[in-house]
């Protein structure tokens, strides 16, 4: 069993050691800037400005309006809609209702990690009393649940940039990615699992 301890102890590492690394270089070290930002001014400053999901929707609803009353002249005159999309105020229209979406899957993403990594938490908390007291192999089991639970729910996000719920994700997903390398230095630790052989007990 102690090989296979081993194993998953330093699969985990690496993952978790790994994702950690790249959420603080996300976080505090990726440049965020593009040469082309001029040309998104003053539209992207308000998007990622935004300190929440109300305030976007201010700013959207008066552009839909515009959108909504710009589509219907277009349908009185018979001309199609697609080839305005580029031209404002459809491309704010489209900025905006894309910065909406993504503020509203991170904010469920956040909810999610909180969710599953408690749940990840429990199963294993469980598994070190089971551990312990009653089957290594059910404990063992259990714990290697709780840190699938961890690892999946802290592994890297793909949704990019843009607002502020983007970098509260990102804060979390790096703390509960801390946590859970604590959380398994700490199994490591009571389990003897990188012990010399001479170190450990005997059955």
């Amino acid at each position: 069993m102690n090989a296979l301890q081993k194993t998953l102890a330093i699969i985990a590492m690496l993952i978790l050691v790994s994702q950690t690394i790249r959420h603080a270089y996300l976080i505090w070290v990726e440049p965020r800037g593009s040469v082309l930002d001029k040309y998104d001014q003053p539209l992207k400053n308000e998007i990622t400005g935004a300190t929440s999901l109300d305030e976007l929707l201010k700013r959207y609803e008066p552009i839909r309006k515009q959108v909504d009353a710009a589509k219907e002249e277009l349908a009185k005159a018979g001309k199609p809609y697609g080839w305005q999309e580029g031209v404002e105020p459809y491309k704010s229209e489209s900025a905006l209702r894309a910065a909406i979406k993504d503020w509203e899957q991170q904010s469920k993403e956040i909810h999610q990690l909180r969710f599953y990594w408690l749940i990840g938490l429990v199963l294993y908390v469980l598994g070190l009393l089971s551990y312990s007291k009653f089957s290594r192999w059910l404990g063992l089991t259990l714990v290697v649940a709780g840190f699938a639970e961890f690892i999946y729910w802290t592994s890297p996000t793909f949704f990019g940039p843009g607002t502020r719920e983007y970098d509260r994700l990102l804060i979390n997903k790096f703390a509960f990615s801390l946590v859970s390398l604590a959380l398994l230095l700490v199994v490591i630790r009571l389990n003897r699992i990188f012990a010399n052989a001479q170190e450990l007990p005997k059955p």
